[in-house]
């Protein structure tokens, strides 16, 4: 079906941890990577801390704080089992300290996107026509805030978390692991729907990265909404005879910055199918629990083929990509319905 609409999802993304300050006298700050747990003194009294050395240090832990400590092990000659507090080597022994609550290694974990309960087509075909029952925004609302990847700080894995990305600049093999994340989550939601599962396609992979191309020569970006001159040229010289947009979903997120993590981007993909998935129209997490943000199941219909159409419960052929302008990078979700691509009117010559 044509996509003529499309509701414009920007996502402000902030990747920002904050850490509670150490305060003996003054602000010390503690890098968050070496935290292992928080401590307090046992007593409602101001106790003595010490040096590696095992001798006293100038230095009191107040009875009103709690200290960050990132490290554990005997200390001095008496081999003194001790915290270390701060960035400046102040110990506090453990028989003054009681421990608050301990960080758990940063674990990996794999996204999944999962539909909720009351999350039905019969309830997104009427969602998608305008009129989304009570119960389809709750389950909708449910979705938004129980598939959480895009929330937690975990990435899926530690070369993910290190690897930079140029968003200018992406390479093959980038946009390969792009590409198959973001067809992974859609075919496991689809199964939940009891859908065929979309297919990887070279040629819709090769069509994706020609219209990513398309907005970058001619500085368009999501917030000029779909550029269907320049889908319409990339599908004509890949054997696509369309004439308007009948293979663009789109989502996007500003970034002042050229480059991001694997990890960071994997989260706003991942977002940008959320909002697209349960019709959030909220430019963040925050919004997420206002019913007032659930407004538009266009996108929704897209990706499980449910448009009140002869087509309805079909797959289509998918690529992915991405392009950067302007401090906005646009996710383009392409994807190329089977009756398309098997239909001579329409098929010129494209290969899936």
């Amino acid at each position: 079906m044509k996509k003529s609409k499309l509701a414009i999802a920007i996502i402000n993304v902030i990747f920002l941890t904050t850490i509670p300050a150490l305060v003996l006298h003054e602000p010390t700050p503690v890098s968050a990577a070496t935290v292992k747990g928080f401590v307090k003194t046992k007593k409602n009294k101001k106790v003595r801390l010490y040096k590696l050395s095992g001798k006293h240090s100038n230095y009191y832990a107040s009875p009103k704080s709690q200290y960050p400590y990132s490290s554990k092990k005997k200390i001095g000659k008496k081999r003194l089992t001790a915290y270390k507090i701060g960035n400046n080597s102040h110990w506090l022994l453990a028989k003054d300290a009681k421990v608050i609550k301990t960080i758990k290694p940063n674990v990996n974990v794999q996204a999944t996107m999962k539909l909720p309960a009351g999350y039905t087509r019969a309830e997104l075909l009427q969602a998608y026509q305008g009129n989304p029952s009570k119960k389809f925004i709750n389950a909708s609302m449910s979705g938004m805030n129980t598939n959480d990847f895009s929330r937690i700080k975990n990435g899926e894995t530690k070369a993910d978390d290190q690897t930079i990305i140029d968003l200018s600049q992406l390479t093959p093999e980038q946009t390969d692991t792009l590409t198959t994340f973001s067809l992974r989550l859609i075919n496991q939601a689809r199964n939940n729907l009891g859908l065929d599962p979309w297919r990887d396609s070279i040629g819709v992979r090769k069509l994706a990265q020609d219209i990513a191309t398309e907005y970058v020569v001619n500085k368009k970006t999501i917030r000029d909404s779909h550029y269907v001159p320049g889908i319409v040229r990339a599908c004509k010289a890949n054997g696509l005879d369309l004439n308007d947009n009948y293979v663009e979903d789109m989502a996007g997120f500003y970034n002042q910055n050229n480059t991001m993590t694997m990890t960071e981007l994997k989260k706003s993909v991942y977002f940008g199918l959320k909002q697209m998935m349960f019709g959030y129209t909220g430019s963040g997490e925050q919004g997420r629990k206002q019913r007032s943000n659930y407004q538009e199941w266009e996108h929704a219909g897209d990706l499980f083929n449910t448009q009140d159409s002869l087509y309805d419960g079909d797959y289509n052929y998918y690529g992915f990509s991405i392009s950067h302008t302007d401090d906005i990078c646009s996710m383009h979700f392409i994807s190329v319905p089977t009756y398309i691509a098997k239909n001579k009117k329409y098929n010129t010559g494209f290969k899936p």
